[in-house]
């Protein structure tokens, strides 16, 4: 008698079911044929399953890589072009902190000194729009992270490490320091 196969396939399961009736050698052993070649295609199924996992998680990956790179590019692009524009800021800021002694010679020149303050604060206004912040340095401690020591100054009213003078002021974009504060920190008297 031959042996009728039935073979159903659902979900990632193959079964194989023979009827009742008494199989032949060659009956058998082309069924044992068979199962192994289905167990050889599941083992395949089952490693390029897992191939496309790896694939799928290395290009999301990739993706979010890329797209922390461009943020990152996009948040300091501007970098140079306010690197530059600082020296313009600082002049701006010497002509206001001078201004009233040439005031004073010059008493009419009061319309030019408000538009230098004019200037500065829009000036001021399109860096912090963008990012930009002063650092804070008079009466702070120094940090090597923000500031750039230039001398040391005996004070007695203050701790030592504190800054009690700033020649240049720093700048940070963002999270990032673009220009150190260039300051004079104070140090103990010597008797």
């Amino acid at each position: 008698m031959s042996e009728e196969l039935k073979i159903e396939v659902s979900e990632g399961e193959a079964k194989i079911e023979a009827s009742e009736t008494p199989a032949t050698e060659t009956e058998k052993s082309e069924l044992e044929t068979l199962k192994e070649k289905l167990a050889q295609a599941e083992q395949e199924r089952d490693s390029f399953k897992d191939q496309l996992y790896r694939k799928a998680a290395d290009y999301e990956n990739f993706r979010r890589q890329k797209e922390r790179e461009a943020a990152a590019f996009l948040k300091f692009a501007e970098e140079g072009i306010i690197k530059k524009l600082l020296p313009t800021l600082d002049d701006l800021e010497r002509v206001i902190k001078n201004a009233d002694k040439f005031l004073a010679d010059n008493p009419d020149a009061k319309i030019y000194v408000d538009g230098v303050k004019l200037v500065q604060q829009k000036l001021f206004k399109m860096l912090e729009e963008r990012g930009v912040t002063r650092i804070e340095s008079l009466g702070k401690k120094f940090d090597v992270d923000y500031h750039e020591a230039l001398t040391q100054m005996p004070k007695s009213d203050v701790e030592p490490e504190t800054i009690v003078d700033e020649f240049e002021a720093g700048y940070m974009l963002h999270d990032k320091v673009i220009r150190h504060a260039k300051v004079v920190v104070a140090k103990e008297v010597e008797n």
